[in-house]
């Protein structure tokens, strides 16, 4: 079994990989900050896994709650989520629009980093400076092969105080060792925590019950920054599907990708 971790700021993704099916869940909390007031222990609900043409995605970090214009929207004019779906449209391989959207993101951060050291340097360190600012996990179809393609963006700041990104990228088939394959981002210390005690709790389970039960035990720890309930995606050769939704996440429309693949044929 192999693993893939990172650390961002609230918010818990998880998915799993072989070679015939991907499973990625996420929970619902999104926590208000802001660089002049504390988190919202409440919190808003919203759907973290998006649909863009035939990829989904799911996105977590310190930033870009979107525009609604609700306290604590670091910029209310960045939408991180409308970013990413935007900078992933269009013809191509998936790899190759990845690879694309980085640029994209790059310069997206760069402005709500600054921004965040302009209005409060000591919010900026904590929250900015710590942990990997923004990470995208990114799932589709691409030539009859399921992928799965996340990037990580840590911020760097050098000597003279400019800013930069250090992008860790990973991609299945690829990267991963095997066809079976466990991705997770964002809050994240419960579920290592839990897989280094339990490397072989796959033969227990089906994939659903692994993403939801791991997505679940942060919960159970973090309940500040990461809430029920969880959506869950299975994505096949054949199509997608919600396993689990709330409200919030919309029909899988009409270019999923069962019916890209119908029309193609």
């Amino acid at each position: 079994m192999s693993l893939l971790s990172s650390t961002a700021f609230a918010t818990s993704i998880v998915a799993v990989r072989n070679n015939d099916e991907i499973v990625i869940g996420a929970d619902s909390k999104t926590t208000l900050i802001s660089a002049f007031s504390v988190e919202d222990p409440k919190g808003i609900s919203k759907c973290k896994i998006v649909q863009t043409g035939n990829i989904f995605f799911a996105s977590a970090g310190s930033v870009g709650i979107g525009p609604a214009g609700v306290p604590g929207n670091i910029e209310p004019a960045l939408d991180m989520r409308e970013i990413v779906a935007k900078g992933l449209e269009g013809e191509g391989r998936i790899a190759d629009k990845v690879d694309g959207l980085e640029k994209i993101l790059v310069a997206s951060l760069s402005q709500i980093a600054e921004k965040a050291r302009q209005e409060n340097a000591v919010f900026f360190m904590e929250r900015f400076a710590k942990y990997p600012i923004h990470s995208v996990i990114v799932v589709g179809l691409d030539n009859e092969e399921l992928v799965l393609l996340v990037r990580t963006f840590t911020l760097i700041i050098s000597p003279s105080g400019s800013l930069s990104f250090d992008i860790g990228r990973f991609a299945c088939p690829g990267d991963c060792p095997e066809s079976f394959i466990i991705i997770f981002a964002g809050q994240t210390g419960a579920i290592r925590q839990y897989l280094q005690k339990n490397m072989y709790f796959r033969s227990h389970t089906d994939f659903t019950t692994a993403v939801r039960d791991l997505v679940e035990l942060e919960i159970s720890k973090e309940p500040s920054f990461v809430g029920a309930p969880v959506d869950i995606l299975r994505l096949t050769k054949q199509g997608a599907e919600w396993i689990q939704r709330k409200s919030l996440c919309p029909d899988i429309r009409d270019n999923s990708i069962l019916q890209q693949r119908e029309s193609n044929n």
